[in-house]
């Protein structure tokens, strides 16, 4: 049985997060952190592995926990607007995440494990990421 890649994972929840409904309000979606030049208009989101710990084979299988984040981006001039619609994707974010906790079969097990929100200003503009992390368990 060949080994399922992080990369493999990251595609599938790319393509799960950009076809959900609920997150249809994000005009783009990356694969990675873009450099800011290349931002699209808001909002705009990615998904990015960041791997994790291997554990020693218990009998023929070996235990692979990665991580993964999934980041929204908002910007608007009403400050509370823009912190409204980033708690409001994120909410969607762990919504559609939970709905597929195997992650089309790729893994065993997924589940949000941390959240964290950033705030920067751009003049007179409130931009806000709120970056959800997703933990994963296999088994291979």
């Amino acid at each position: 049985m060949a080994l399922t890649s992080p990369k493999t994972i990251r595609n599938q929840l790319f393509t799960t997060l950009s076809g959900a409904p609920s997150l249809s309000g994000i005009k783009k979606w990356f694969k990675a952190e873009p450099p800011r030049s290349r931002w699209p208009g808001f909002p705009w989101g990615w998904v990015e592995c960041t791997l994790g710990p291997m554990k020693p084979p218990v009998g023929a299988k070996q235990l692979i926990q990665d991580n993964f984040y999934v980041v929204v981006v908002t910007k608007h001039i009403d400050f509370e607007k823009a912190d409204d619609d980033a708690l409001d994707f994120a909410e969607s974010v762990e919504a559609v995440l939970d709905d597929d906790p195997t992650i089309g079969g790729l893994v065993g097990a997924s589940w949000v494990s941390n959240r964290e929100k950033q705030k920067l200003f751009d003049g007179d503009y409130s931009i806000v990421a709120v970056r959800t992390t997703l933990s994963t368990r296999r088994r291979e």
